[in-house]
């Protein structure tokens, strides 16, 4: 609020009554010692009353005005934290890197090599308290590192809802900020629980968030044994030769003479007590020279 000044006045010191200006001989004389204001106005005990209550009244706007700013500027009174972020359990891989994404809903995805164990998964949560109506801005790091030990990995790209900025609704003034990130699980990552720690600082105000993902040892698998189905011979019709997971070996319109017909075999490793599955395919092709015969129907034992 702008502050008006005292415009500087004229003051005349006015003799007795008989001196007086003929155009102000109507007003009543005043003494020797009296001022008067301009060449006719009121007696000065009245200016000096009112030029103190100026000034105060202005030094009072200005003080006021000073607080007020102090108070527009204190939007955020308070940040706190009332949820960690859980990633939850994953399975790595030996030759392919993934991530792990959870979403400010709490939802979780995971992409490339990394297997999805479960565990506790939850986006953080955060509430931000200040005057009501009024805006709100808030930062959140660009990345962190969770560690286990001497090993670490990477958590960035935090989305949130609601945004980063924004209005504190009325009439409490408080807004309740969810956050979720993506973990960067690295080819052969080494199993253990990860743990680290984010903030989340609103105009000056902030608070701290842990972060955990336990990540279970990478799996792995290799070729034990190669299937075969032995020595045969066909007849004049179409048919089959089946081998189960045991290696036991029959036919339909098929003579078999032999061989050494076994199953296929692979050796699976990973963290003990971890789920897994195991996809096969819907079919392959036996070649020799030009000719082919179909494989499909595959079974397991596992």
């Amino acid at each position: 609020m702008p502050v008006s000044f005292l415009r500087p006045r004229t003051l005349r010191k006015i003799g007795p009554a008989a001196s007086t200006r003929a155009d102000c001989a109507e007003r009543e004389p005043i003494s020797p010692n009296q001022f008067r204001d301009g060449e006719c106005g009121a007696p000065t005990r009245s200016l000096i009353v009112r030029v103190c209550a100026t000034v105060v009244l202005a030094a009072c706007l200005v003080s006021g005005l000073g607080t007020g700013i102090r108070d527009a500027a204190a939007v955020v009174t308070s940040v706190t934290q009332k949820f960690d972020l859980g990633f939850g359990s994953v399975g790595g891989d030996v030759d392919l890197a993934g991530t792990v994404v959870i979403s400010p809903a709490g939802g979780k995805s995971v992409t490339g090599g990394v297997g999805d164990f479960g565990g506790q998964v939850r986006a953080a949560q955060f509430t931000v308290q200040g005057t009501a109506d009024t805006s709100y801005s808030c930062t959140l790091p660009g990345s962190i590192q969770v560690t286990s030990g001497g090993n670490s990995a990477t958590v960035d790209t935090f989305t949130t809802n609601p945004g980063l900025s924004g209005t504190l609704p009325g009439p409490q003034g408080k807004v309740t900020i969810k956050i979720g990130a993506t973990l960067h699980v690295a080819a052969g990552q080494a199993a253990g629980v990860y743990s680290g720690t984010f903030d989340l600082t609103c105009d000056g105000f902030s608070d701290t968030a842990n972060v955990t993902i336990t990540i279970a040892a990478p799996i792995s698998i290799s070729a034990a044994a190669d299937m075969d189905f032995g020595t045969m011979t066909p007849t004049g019709a179409a048919g089959t030769v089946t081998v189960t997971p045991a290696g036991a070996r029959s036919s339909v319109n098929v003579d078999l003479l032999g061989g050494t017909p076994s199953a296929a075999s692979f050796d699976v490793t990973g963290e003990g007590n971890a789920a897994y599955s195991i996809t096969l395919p819907s079919s392959d092709t036996l070649t020799s020279g030009a000719n082919t015969m179909t494989v499909d129907t595959f079974t397991d034992d596992a």
